[in-house]
Parts: C-alpha cells; structure tokens; sequence
C-alpha cells in the first residue's frame, strides 16, 4: 500500500461588505490591493489578472515550512465573478488542487455579498478541508479590512 489518499470536499465562505462589489472586485484584481490583504510581509505575490493569466505566491507557514500557490484564471467577469484553478505545495510537496469561484452579488444601495466556493482535492493528509476554509475566513475578513481602508474616490 502507498500510503497516498485524496479527500474531495467542496466548502462555501460567505461575508458581507459595506462597499460596493465594484470595490470589492477591485482588491482582488489590483496586485498592491491584493498583496495588503491576501499575504503576510514575509510572503511575496506575483498576479497577472486576466483570463489566462495567473497568480503565484510564496512564503514561509507557521512551522517555518515553504509553502507555494499558483492559480489559473480561468474566468472573469468584472465586478460579477472570479474564477481560477490553483494549487498549493508545501516545500516540494503538492498538498492540494482547487477550483475557486469568487461571486460578488450586489446587496442594498450600497453592499456587497462575496460568495467563495471551493471545491478540492486534498491530498495524502497534507492540508485539511476544514483548516483550508478557516484560512479562507481569515482571509475575507482582511479583504473586509482592506475595501473599508481604501479611498472611495480611489
């Protein structure tokens, strides 16, 4: 036996924001915005936002152990959706491979509901489904902090 074993789990992470979701949108397909909310300052980002074009990161975890992301972008539509395939490696180990769906859905004058929808393949026991969404949480909740610090007029 291989000792290897894949775990699919799909999981859905919701928040709202007091901004509208072309603001919203924005903080994900600007590489400065993107980079205050989605990386620590250890980490470094790379984003090339278009259809066909990707994202990479790279930093050190809580362990000290390197980690890596590579995303796809496979679909976009401004200020309605993000969609994009990625991976993630911890040192030379690839510990899952996703399939992300970023909804913004207009609420009220002036709001935003951010719909993220994950679906995974979580491998070999490296990276859990319930952990990865937590993660996700934590960092919707810096987006939230990100689009309520930038200038409207920006």
């Amino acid at each position: 036996m291989s000792g290897r074993s894949v775990e699919h789990a799909t999981f859905v992470v919701e928040r709202r924001y007091e901004v509208s979701p072309e603001r919203a949108f924005a903080a994900w397909a600007d590489p400065e915005a993107k980079a205050r909310w989605f990386v620590d300052s250890e980490a470094s980002l790379e984003l090339d936002f278009r259809v066909g074009g990707w994202e990479r990161s790279r930093g050190t975890a809580p362990d000290g152990k390197a980690y890596s992301y590579e995303a796809l972008y496979q679909d976009i539509v401004p200020a309605e959706r993000i969609v994009y395939t990625y991976d993630m490696h911890l040192e030379e180990t690839r510990i899952s491979v996703s399939l992300a769906t970023v909804e913004f859905r207009p609420v009220g004058d002036n709001g935003t509901r951010l719909v993220f929808t994950e679906q995974g393949a979580f491998l070999d026991g490296h990276e859990f489904p319930a952990r990865r969404a937590g993660g996700m949480g934590s960092l919707l909740d810096a987006l939230e902090k990100e689009v309520q610090s930038e200038d409207p007029g920006a």
